[in-house]
């Protein structure tokens, strides 16, 4: 059957700067429950002992048939990339890097057919609630057959065949295979582009009264008081780059890849979805992660310190801000007037 007409996606959101702490690090990120008993997402010792985020992936030891054709997927509480923010043409830094990883421990019992996709995935409007279809909260196994969300639109690396799905349609020559024991990852970046005339911002202040403490030691103490936010309406795309790792190697994808979606100017959230019983393993975001390339350890190590200026990207040149004429407010520009609309 046809996929019907696409949902609206949903619009970027604002973010407290306790929670744009926990994007930039990749720190608590949870996800939502999972609709089934034959899955479960816990933490473990390793998991409290662990920087960042890291979220077991218990399957149970049923391989009863039943369950063989139901696919599920959950989605992250915050997201990776807050397009008002992280978009470059907004901050002015030449890159936003985002990347997660999962360490797969198992991918289904013999003869039973099963399979890993995650990724990244831009919420239709008024998606809350776990993917579901009209008969539960599960879907049928074959509607996942090329890797989905039902989300809304998705990036997702595939453990069947080791490709890479941009909306449920397979990237050509996209073919990363990885087996148990491998640890895969999923990465993208967004790049400045000096052509586009920068976005305009208004500043927010970031709590100044937060006293130290787990949630609050990622405020900058050097004064750092305020964060860059753009309108929604004022967001556009700018260039992006995609890329898989297996064991820490990176994978470049040719082309043009998710760009009608994943392209700074929406939310992008961490999705995970699975595929038939008896799948395992590891969930891990910032410092928990393995690479240390763009949007890896590197990155998540210097955004744990509240160091968000230099986590996933770097300053650009063009990032001066520029005061608008008679008093207007305030605007990132590359030049005077430049971004006025």
């Amino acid at each position: 059957m046809a996929d019907p007409a696409p949902h609206p996606l949903a619009n970027p959101s604002s973010y407290s700067d306790n929670e744009r702490y926990f994007i930039s690090s990749g720190k608590q990120i949870s996800f939502q429950p999972i609709p089934t008993s034959i899955y479960r997402l816990v933490q473990t010792t390793e998991s409290i002992k662990t920087k960042g985020t890291l979220w077991q992936l218990n399957p149970s030891s049923s391989d009863d048939p039943s369950t063989t054709r139901n696919t599920f997927d959950v989605v992250s509480n915050l997201p990776l990339f807050a397009a008002r923010y992280d978009n470059p043409l907004v901050s002015g830094n030449d890159s936003k890097s985002i990347y997660w990883e999962f360490e797969i421990t198992s991918l289904g019992y013999s003869g039973t057919p099963a399979g890993l996709a995650f990724g990244f995935v831009v919420k239709d409007a008024g998606s809350e609630a776990v993917a579901s279809d009209s008969n539960g909260s599960l879907r049928p196994y074959g509607q996942a057959a090329a890797p989905k969300s039902l989300s809304g639109p998705s990036l997702l690396w595939n453990s069947v065949d080791g490709g890479v799905y941009d909306n449920g349609t397979k990237v050509p020559d996209s073919e990363f295979q990885a087996k148990v024991g491998d640890i895969v990852g999923l990465g993208v970046i967004f790049r400045f582009d000096p052509s586009i005339p920068m976005i305009p911002t208004r500043d927010v202040n970031d709590n100044p009264n937060a006293k130290a403490g787990k949630f609050s030691k990622s405020l900058d103490s050097k004064g750092n008081k305020t964060t860059r936010v753009a309108e929604v309406k004022d967001l556009v795309p700018v260039p992006t780059r995609v890329f898989v790792t297996i064991n820490g190697e990176e994978k470049r994808i040719e082309g043009d890849v998710a760009r009608t979606f994943v392209a700074g100017a929406t939310d992008v959230f961490p999705v995970l979805m699975v595929s038939g019983p008896g799948v395992g393993g590891k969930v891990k975001i910032g410092e928990a992660v393995n690479f240390s390339g763009e949007g890896g350890l590197a990155d998540a190590q210097l955004a744990a310190q509240g160091n968000n200026a230099h986590a996933g990207h770097k300053k650009s040149r063009f990032s001066k801000v520029f005061k608008i004429p008679g008093g207007g407010g305030w605007f990132g520009g590359v030049g005077m007037g430049s971004g006025g609309g």
